[in-house]
């Protein structure tokens, strides 16, 4: 494709890509490294499981009585355990612990006052779980007005 009219070297107009694709497999190499240590870090979730035979004698699950939650409030006062103040936080936690000791599977629900900080309220979570609770959960407190839940006497 050489035009014989035009005299001197030709010149071409051309997009180097190789420093683009040096990019983008520089990148790969870090979403590779990364990637596992934001699934490692990431809260797991329970999910509820189905039984696919409907056949399976459910009798003693059904006489069994629901276990009454352990429910942790966190207030700006203070803290307390199914409405019953303590006076610090190892408190708070030796109780839930004595409770958790006679029925580990117990849940433990944690509720909070809207004034209350995020960091509070995560602490008193990894605490349950480090102190024995295998089913922690947060608890919403109802708006005032709203009609409390009925069942469980849990606050509202």
């Amino acid at each position: 494709m050489n035009d014989p009219t035009q005299e001197g070297p030709e010149e071409t107009e051309t997009i180097n890509v190789v420093p683009l694709a040096d990019l983008t497999l520089v990148l790969l190499i870090i979403l590779m490294v990364v990637s596992p240590m934001i699934s490692q870090s990431m809260i797991h979730v329970a999910t509820p499981s189905v039984k696919a035979d409907k056949n399976i004698e459910t009798q003693p699950e059904e006489n069994k009585k629901p276990t009454e939650p352990l429910i942790i409030g966190i207030t700006t006062q203070g803290y307390s355990l199914n409405n019953t103040p303590a006076e610090s936080l190892e408190q708070l936690m030796d109780a839930m612990k004595a409770r958790l000791e006679e029925e580990p599977e117990r849940p433990v629900l944690v509720t909070a006052e809207n004034t209350v900080t995020v960091g509070s309220v995560v602490e008193v979570l990894d605490l349950a779980k480090q102190n024995g609770a295998q089913k922690v959960s947060l608890l919403k407190r109802s708006e005032p007005g709203a009609e409390a839940p009925q069942e469980g006497g849990t606050p509202s």
